[in-house]
């Protein structure tokens, strides 16, 4: 699309323009004379083009942004009208400007998430596909209208009245606030201020905080509209009924069946459904699944090494998780198994990356299978509670779930899990965990068989 040569220009504008010519000019719609200049190396310089006393054109150069803001250059351009037209001066007063700190919230979110990266999960990015984190994307979204204003300029005020009445442009289905994502956007942002501020117990200590103070407002006093919200009942446990998993289960395959099949994707191509059925037969988390990748499988031991698992202190750990006999033959159906691409992903999506939009995925098996109301992780949550009714040892079942590293009090190396499975092997023992996962995998093939018409969810509609 053609770039106006003249319009009011924002700083959200004169961050983002961008041009493949030597130089473009846009002359501001607010202020008399104003231009932006905008090179094609990214350089961007205010001007001001004006008639002196004499009625000639001159043109007067106000400096670079953003070391002179938009505000500025707009004061600067007033001045200089005065000086010219009024006062009669040949050149205009020259202009004081002041280096200022003109950071931005989305520049400090920038500067942040290079920082929080490295110890949470959260703030690391997403993908190639999806570079931005999920915190940073949801302190974005909250506070948009913030996003392109000097942080030192916003107030705790204007932070309370952003994140009290944020409407999502497309709210979360069965949602009916989004009190639930204001309330995680002010969480994620509260940490990056104290940090930027050199505040608090953390962050208060010398060489803890952003290389530059800054002082920017603190979040105490924002109201947290979750906490007064109804609809937010805190921790959920909801697990899938004997006949839910009756309806669903026989559904989770590939190719997927025709009664969940998805208009524009081949069944082939649509790893969504089988992915599922994995998380099941595992018990694993959605992003241990969506990330796992051939070379992560080890089938002569049937063990899975999960490069990265969840983890509170944001170190970082494997797991070695050995699986039940089922998950193994899933595997093995897939095409993915003969090509011997050990890079490549298990459960690709249709371009061959990383699984995602899970939602939609759950929202073609709810659908299919006649269900309603539960996600993919309480697809966990249920194998987890199938487990301990099938009392499995509760020890087990943590290791399954891998909740906390089980070696990391007893002064044991990580590396352990290793040595375990040689000497498993030496004595002919099986794993608890695949004894476990064995007897899940059976006790939901016992479900579907036994369901009252089972044949109704076997066949493909």
């Amino acid at each position: 699309m053609k770039m106006k040569t003249t319009q009011i220009l924002t700083d959200k504008l004169i961050q983002n323009i961008k041009t493949d010519k030597p130089r473009i000019q846009i002359t501001d719609a607010k202020t008399t004379g104003l231009k932006l200049r905008v090179s094609r190396s990214g350089h961007k310089s205010f001007a001001l083009m004006i008639r002196n006393s004499s009625g000639k054109y001159a043109t007067f150069t106000i400096g670079t942004y953003p070391d002179v803001s938009l505000k500025k250059a707009r004061e600067i351009a007033l001045q200089s009208r005065v000086d010219l037209k009024i006062t009669g001066l040949v050149t205009p007063t020259a202009p004081s400007v002041a280096k200022q700190d003109e950071t931005t919230l989305r520049l400090l979110l920038g500067e942040a998430q290079s920082v929080f990266a490295g110890k949470k999960k959260t703030w690391r990015p997403r993908g190639i596909r999806k570079p931005t984190a999920f915190a940073r994307r949801a302190i974005e979204n909250v506070f948009e209208n913030l996003l392109d204003k000097p942080v030192e300029a916003i107030s705790a005020k204007e932070f309370g009245y952003a994140a009290n009445s944020y409407k999502p442009k497309r709210p979360l289905k069965g949602k009916t606030t989004a009190n639930g994502q204001v309330s995680r956007a002010l969480s994620y942002l509260s940490p990056v201020l104290d940090w930027a501020a050199h505040r608090g117990r953390k962050y208060g200590k010398f060489g803890a905080g952003r290389k530059t103070q800054l002082n920017v407002a603190e979040l105490l006093r924002v109201n947290d509209p979750s906490t007064d919200d109804p609809t937010i009942k805190g921790k959920r446990d909801r697990v899938l009924t004997i006949e839910e998993i009756a309806a669903i289960y026989p559904l989770l395959r590939h190719p997927t069946p025709d009664r969940i099949r998805r208009k524009k994707v081949s069944p082939k191509n649509d790893y969504g459904p089988i992915a599922m059925r994995f998380l099941l037969l595992s018990v694993a988390r959605r992003e241990e699944v969506a990330s796992a990748k051939w070379n992560d499988f080890d089938f002569i031991n049937g063990v899975w090494t999960k490069p990265e698992v969840k983890d509170a202190t944001g170190k970082g750990r494997s797991q070695r998780l050995p699986l039940s006999e089922a998950a193994l033959n899933l595997l093995k159906s897939l095409p993915g198994f003969k090509l011997c691409h050990k890079d490549s992903f298990v459960f690709p999506n249709r371009d061959g990356g990383k699984l995602d939009n899970w939602n939609r995925i759950a929202a073609q098996v709810q659908k299919g299978s006649k269900t309603s109301d539960w996600t993919r992780h309480d697809l966990r949550r249920t194998g987890a509670t199938l487990l301990e009714e099938l009392q499995v040892p509760v020890q087990t079942v943590e290791a399954i779930l891998d909740h906390t590293n089980r070696f990391a009090n007893a002064g044991v190396s990580g590396s352990a899990g290793h040595y375990m499975v040689a000497t498993r092997i030496m004595n002919v023992t099986e794993d608890p965990k695949v004894t476990a996962l064995n007897k899940l995998s059976t006790a939901l093939d016992h479900i579907v068989a036994k369901a009252s018409t089972p044949a109704s969810f076997i066949e493909d509609s």
